[in-house]
């Protein structure tokens, strides 16, 4: 028998797939009292962060021109299509990284010696005081070249590259054009200093956004949420099959079935969610709460130093030491699948709580699976760089 509905959305075949996986998998484990705890454990703060849109975009990173709704979602998809595996580039630039560390240890006087060519005697160096690193707040700075030679791909460079194209240049996202772009095109739109990781799929799929709304949707985006009638899983469905990038699945190689994940998918209707704090093109009633979150690298990170995840020696041997896994794995598909099934199991512990106790009229419906990824996300970016390994996965997908 088939173990979904055959007319399921997409939505709903994430769920659906990704929970048949969970209940065999040896892979990775999801530790139910571990969610009970971490639910339990959250302050009034934590949970008014995971209920409602108002927690997207709080750094100012997205471009948003309230005067023209089509140009907001246009960038958004254009940056969803292009969301992902990032990681590469931060192995490129591992060794610039550590030798500009080693040189701003030494003082004012030793890095004119190392300039110029001569030996530095002292063996213990004074340590300058402050932060030697570029000012973070200075926008020069943050994308210069000096910057983004020692600094790997993050999704900011994405988003935040796209955003600057933008605001020189209005109509440098018109479908006509993307359907030109090239790999080195896009570096030149954000700004990247160096090829990007699967530079020619990320181009691919961008002049793919540019055909798919041409030949389907009068060159819109507009025209293409409109058409799913405030559903956010007729979105999904409406995305996936525009666009062929965005068909997140794969087949089990333990039993030949398909497993869904859609995350780029998801996580476009979620931003326009989140963009237009739930009106206007962001308006998908109670349906937004059928989205899961969206199966990445990052998530499972912070599950798993949450205790909510547990990894099997050899897996967590494997992840740790940096070892790639394949896509289409079963490792990969259990990783993902109990990432997705974690957060659900999060979601219906959180709904309990509300239901439960006094907060002042807010349904235990505000909570959805959107912004408990987003509030996991963020934890998980906040402290990437002291955090255990993530799994390496070379994907278009996540």
């Amino acid at each position: 028998t088939c173990p979904f509905d055959a007319m399921a959305s997409s939505c709903a075949l994430v769920r659906d797939s990704t929970r048949r996986v969970v209940a065999s998998s040896h892979r990775v484990k999801i530790i139910q009292r571990k969610v009970e705890q971490v639910v339990g454990d959250m302050d009034q703060g934590t949970i008014a962060q995971v209920l409602g849109p108002k927690a997207f975009d709080g750094d100012g990173t997205h471009f948003c021109d309230p005067h023209d709704d089509d140009l907001t979602a246009l960038y958004i998809l254009c940056v969803d299509s292009i969301n992902f595996c990032f990681w590469p580039d931060h192995d490129v630039v591992l060794p610039l990284k550590q030798a500009k560390k080693h040189y701003h240890q030494f003082d004012v006087t030793a890095r004119y010696l190392l300039n110029s060519g001569l030996p530095v005697e002292d063996t213990n160096p004074k340590i300058l005081v402050g932060t030697p690193l570029d000012d973070e707040s200075d926008e020069t700075k943050k994308w210069s070249k000096d910057t983004l030679a020692v600094q790997g791909l993050e999704y900011e460079h994405i988003a935040g590259g796209l955003k600057r194209a933008l605001q020189k240049d209005r109509t440098c996202l018109d479908p006509t054009r993307l359907k030109e772009m090239t790999g080195e095109k896009l570096r030149a739109l954000i700004g990247w200093p160096r090829e990007l990781p699967l530079e020619k799929e990320r181009a691919r799929l961008l002049r793919e956004i540019g055909t798919g709304l041409t030949r389907h949707w009068a060159g819109k985006v507009s025209n293409l949420v409109t058409a799913s009638t405030k559903s956010a899983s007729n979105l999904v469905d409406l995305v996936t099959q525009t666009f062929p990038g965005f068909r997140d699945q794969t087949t089990d190689p333990r039993d030949g079935s398909q497993v869904f994940f859609f995350k780029r998918a998801q996580i476009f209707v979620g931003d326009l969610w989140g963009r237009f704090n739930g009106e206007g093109l962001g308006d998908f009633g109670d349906s937004i709460h059928e989205l899961t979150m969206f199966a990445d690298y990052r998530v499972p990170v912070v599950l798993r130093e949450l205790g909510i995840l547990k990894y099997a020696d050899e897996f967590a041997a494997l992840v740790d030491a940096g070892y790639q896994i394949a896509p289409g794995s079963a490792d990969e598909i259990d990783l993902r699948a109990c990432t997705v099934q974690a957060v659900e199991r999060m979601k219906q512990c959180l709904e309990s709580r509300l239901a439960k106790e006094s907060w002042d009229g807010t349904p235990a419906l505000a909570v959805t699976s959107v912004a408990l990824d987003w509030f996991l996300w963020t934890a998980g970016e906040k402290r990437r760089d002291d955090s255990s390994a993530h799994h390496k996965t070379l994907t278009v997908f996540y």
